[in-house]
């Protein structure tokens, strides 16, 4: 394990705005520079024809239920801020419908449903969250997983606005 590997609720709170932060909301420099446990793709912002934003996208190790996992990282937003943190698992067979509440819980991140209360476990579903992590603002959290014909993947978005998860539909 590297130095700069995080488990998952760890690299979350990497994420989350400090707590004396007067933005709230997220500025392209952060994550940027040798400490950053993400190796950065791009060094600027791109933008994304098909999305209509601006993306940042790296790579990250990340610690979970023990393992190391690779996933991939993007920042997404405006010209001037990040509004969105997409860590997504690369698809395969062995990828597994994490129980991310728990998870999140017993780093002693306090987590409160805001929507989709899907029973679990299942082929495909989306949960989100209010997330409160010491010393950090509040964020909020979604979890998407989806597994079909043997290979399944899963995505977890840190939000700064709670609007924007509002928004997300349940499956």
């Amino acid at each position: 394990m590297d130095e700069k590997d995080y488990d998952l609720p760890g690299m979350i709170a990497y994420f989350a705005l400090d707590a004396a932060d007067v933005a709230t909301i997220q500025k392209w420099s952060f994550a940027a520079g040798s400490k950053s446990p993400v190796k950065w793709t791009d060094t600027e912002p791109q933008w994304d024809a098909a999305t209509s934003t601006y993306t940042k996208s790296g790579t990250a190790t990340i610690i979970v239920e023990g393992a190391p996992m690779n996933f991939s990282v993007i920042l997404s937003g405006t010209k001037i801020v990040v509004n969105r943190v997409q860590l997504n698992l690369t698809k395969s067979a062995s990828v597994k419908v994490y129980e991310i509440e728990k998870m999140l819980n017993a780093a002693g991140i306090i987590t409160s449903y805001l929507k989709c209360d899907n029973p679990m476990p299942k082929s495909y579903g989306t949960l989100a969250y209010s997330v409160l992590i010491p010393k950090k603002k509040e964020a909020w959290l979604s979890y998407t997983w989806q597994c079909l014909k043997g290979e399944c993947s899963a995505n977890i978005n840190i939000w700064y606005e709670k609007e924007s998860v509002e928004k997300l539909p349940c499956y």
